[in-house]
């Protein structure tokens, strides 16, 4: 938590102040656990903690559970961490920022209602940080209460003018509801002054490509593609929305610079490669592959794509050992494949075994032709 620091350090500037001292044995762990913490040990600071004598009268009981609190809080230990801090409010903490932290581990806890009972706890503090506002805001969001929500960001980017964020935080409620032109204004917004991660970057793109504005999605996305120049998704992204335009070679280019950024993409660059008739591309994209039926299924494809006929009935055996020849389609291409080549006797062993319909009906086509050409050769339609 952000201003975890801020107070432990307060807690050990007191310790040193001399106030009203407890015994020194007592003053030591606490000093060393304030300390420990403050450097990062949140596991050391908890075992030094654990030496505080609880039967000394004299023992700040304020301090021991505030510090304790802070080092369950580090340890995710959210439930145990809240019941230290409330421990040190029934000691007499005055300091009303520790509902502030009792609010953010009931948000971790996804305790809402809790959370909005602890900020309003903590008072004027409150309202003097924009993260309240947001985890206010996403509290109510998350109970359902949207209107709430939205009215909370509202009065907070009045307060936080330049609290940016909550147009990214008010866009994603914008996005769920569906209410994509708010949404854009929004992300226009934030865009103008802020940099968005690759996260938030994706989630604007997505957006605008709903909403129909590709155009200015690819513009976005373009130059996310140049920030985020090793993230294959952004990249993907980018090809999608070439497709929608049916930009089939821009988004093969960028369908292949993603399986380099990202091997698990290698075989839609193939069959993007094909689609654009890069035909030489797509087969070293397909032989870059693990051996499986996908790869074969796809090489076929490519071949009967390239009309090289001869590299499907060579594929014969490896279809057969396969099984890939029991789908139909690929019987069907195996047949189509003898054809062209002049093996009609194979063509006709492989057409005997359809049994679909449109199928059927086109082996019946591929039948009449071959019966052209045997009957008269220069009528033959190979």
């Amino acid at each position: 938590m952000k201003n975890i620091f801020i107070l432990v350090l307060l807690l050990s500037l007191n310790l040193y102040a001399g106030e009203k001292k407890n015994s020194a044995d007592e003053i030591d762990h606490i000093t060393l656990a304030t300390i420990l913490l403050k450097d990062g040990h949140t596991d050391r600071a908890s075992e030094e903690l654990k030496q505080v004598n609880l039967q000394d009268k004299k023992l700040d009981f304020v301090k021991y559970y505030t510090l304790k609190g802070l080092i369950l809080t580090n340890q995710s230990a959210y439930e145990e961490a809240n019941k230290a801090f409330a421990a040190s409010l029934n000691a007499g903490q005055s300091d009303t920022s520790i509902y502030l932290y009792m609010a953010q581990n009931s948000f971790k806890l996804e305790r809402y209602e809790e959370t909005l009972v602890a900020i309003q706890n903590a008072g004027a503090v409150a309202e003097q940080k924009a993260s309240i506002y947001a985890l206010k805001a996403e509290a109510n969001y998350r109970l359902g209460k949207k209107n709430e929500a939205l009215a909370i960001i509202e009065i907070a980017l009045t307060k936080f003018p330049e609290a940016y964020e909550f147009y990214k935080q008010r866009f994603n409620y914008f996005v769920t509801e569906k209410l994509y032109q708010s949404a854009l204004k929004d992300a226009e917004i934030y865009l103008k002054h802020a940099t968005p991660n690759e996260k938030t970057s994706l989630a604007f793109i997505a957006t605008l490509r709903k909403s129909g504005e590709t155009d200015k999605a690819i513009m976005l996305a373009e130059k996310a593609n140049l920030q985020f120049e090793e993230s294959a998704t952004v990249t993907v992204l980018l090809a999608h929305l070439y497709l929608d335009k049916g930009m089939i070679q821009a988004a093969a280019n960028l369908f292949d610079q993603a399986s380099i950024e990202d091997e698990k993409y290698t075989q839609e660059a193939a069959e993007m490669m094909r689609r654009a008739k890069e035909f030489i591309t797509a087969l070293y994209k397909n032989s870059q592959l693990l051996e499986t039926k996908e790869k074969l299924k796809q090489r076929i494809a490519i071949y009967l794509e390239y009309e090289d006929y001869e590299r499907v009935v060579a594929s014969q055996k490896a279809l057969y050992r396969s099984a890939l020849i029991e789908d139909e389609n690929i019987r069907y291409a195996l047949a189509y494949a003898y054809y062209k080549v002049g093996d009609f006797d194979s063509s006709e062993k492989e057409l005997k075994q359809l049994s679909k319909a449109d199928l059927f009906q086109k082996a019946t086509e591929i039948r009449k032709n071959m019966q052209k050409c045997i009957d008269n050769y220069w009528e033959c339609e190979l």
